[in-house]
C-alpha cells in the first residue's frame, strides 16, 4: 500500500475534517511540547503503536523536515492505513504554518 505526499496548506484543511482524519506529530515529545499544529496528536516515528490509531481515521503524518514523516507513512501503510505525508515539514513550509 503506498501513501501520498501533501502540502502543509492541502494538510491543515483535510485535519479540519476530525471526523475523517487525524493529524499525527510524529517528532519526538521535546519538539511537540514546543510547538505543533494545531490538533496534531503526539505519535514518535519508532515508538509509535498501530494500535493508538483508529484504522477508519485517515492519518495526515508530519515532522520537521520530512524524514521521519515520510518513514512513518511508509510503515503505516504497510500496515494497511490510508496515509497522507506533510512533504517538507513544518520547517520547509515554516511561513505558511505560521500564518495558519
Amino acid at each position: 500500500m503506498e501513501f501520498t505526499n501533501i502540502s502543509l496548506k492541502e494538510g491543515l484543511l483535510m485535519a479540519g475534517q476530525k471526523e475523517e482524519y487525524e493529524l499525527v506529530d510524529v517528532r519526538e515529545p521535546y519538539r511537540y511540547e514546543k510547538e505543533h499544529l494545531e490538533g496534531a496528536i503526539n505519535r514518535p516515528y519508532g515508538i509509535m503503536n498501530e494500535e493508538d490509531h483508529k484504522k477508519m481515521k485517515k492519518l495526515i503524518v508530519y515532522c520537521d523536515f520530512g524524514g521521519q514523516s515520510m518513514m512513518a507513512a511508509r510503515h503505516l501503510a504497510k500496515e494497511g492505513f490510508q496515509v497522507y505525508n506533510i512533504v517538507g515539514g513544518v520547517y520547509y513550509h515554516l511561513e505558511e504554518w505560521k500564518d495558519s
